[in-house]
């Protein structure tokens, strides 16, 4: 009896299942102290996604004694962000927090953000690093995996890129990613593109002038700070800005004594005790 006369509501059955499942997941966001809002939509032709302190759920709900939060910015002053920074140092975290940010908002939930402002898009298309297989080299498998992207993207679209060339040399990954940039560039696509290349920051103007397109790139870095023992510390907070890698590495060295000028003081002080102590 029961499966007859309830048979029109089994395929409620999932639909049904969302609600309190929901409910559980932003209660277990609030006992983590973490905030929550519901975004302000945005017309789909704004490409908007702008947060004020905006986190990773995943990282919210397994260690949100971890979390960082960072502002978020996506508008008309930049929709394609070339994120840079250490290893470790929190950028596919940020990679994250912004795709499923995009998800929970258009299903109608609200984001672990205290306030904020998204445009629909039609599809999310990420590219992250997978082992490769026998049958082809990973740049091969890389190459492949981006030609299905650029096949369904659209103006409409957010790309979210993970250390995409990372199987190849710093050059040709270069070359590499200027070419996809700006192909996602004019076609007007908001993106994320989480990178070692720290150069690639620095040729933005050189791609705003090669290709004409309606979304403008900019620069965003994962925080990192210089300690009073003179070591690189992460704050895992994302933050517009150029790559400051190698000052940061030029300050630990000489902090350190191994900069060129210190090893060849040092080199020149034990030459002449050497010489002090034959005479």
């Amino acid at each position: 009896y029961m499966r007859v006369s309830c048979r029109p509501l089994i395929h409620l059955e999932l639909e049904i299942a969302y609600y309190p499942s929901a409910v559980q997941l932003m209660n277990r966001l609030q006992n983590n102290d973490i905030p929550l809002c519901f975004p302000e939509i945005q017309p789909k032709t704004a490409r908007a996604f702008i947060a004020k302190r905006l986190y990773n759920i995943n990282l919210s709900l397994h260690q949100p004694d971890k979390c960082v939060a960072s502002d978020t910015q996506f508008d008309d002053d930049g929709h394609i962000a070339i994120l840079t920074g250490p290893n470790s140092g929190g950028k596919t975290t940020y990679l994250q927090a912004v795709g499923l940010a995009q998800a929970m908002a258009q299903a109608g939930l609200p984001i672990p953000a205290e306030n904020a402002q998204i445009s629909p898009v039609a599809t999310i298309l990420t590219h992250f690093p997978q082992l490769e297989t026998r049958h082809q080299g990973r740049l091969a498998e890389e190459a492949e995996r981006l030609r299905t992207v650029f096949q369904q993207v659209s103006a409409e679209s957010l790309v979210l890129l993970n250390e995409t060339f990372s199987s190849t040399s710093a050059g040709e990954a270069l070359y590499l990613a200027q070419d996809m940039l700006g192909g996602l560039r004019a076609i007007g696509a908001r993106a994320v593109f989480a990178t070692h290349l720290v150069e690639l920051a620095e040729h933005i103007d050189a791609i705003h002038s090669h290709i004409d397109g309606d979304s403008k790139l900019f620069s965003l870095v994962a925080g990192i700070k210089i300690n009073d023992e003179g070591e690189a510390v992460r704050t895992f907070e994302i933050k517009p800005g150029m790559p400051m890698g190698r000052s940061y590495a030029q300050e630990i060295a000489q902090r350190h004594g191994i900069s060129l000028e210190q090893i060849l003081a040092a080199q020149r002080e034990n030459s002449t005790t050497s010489e002090e102590k034959s005479g």
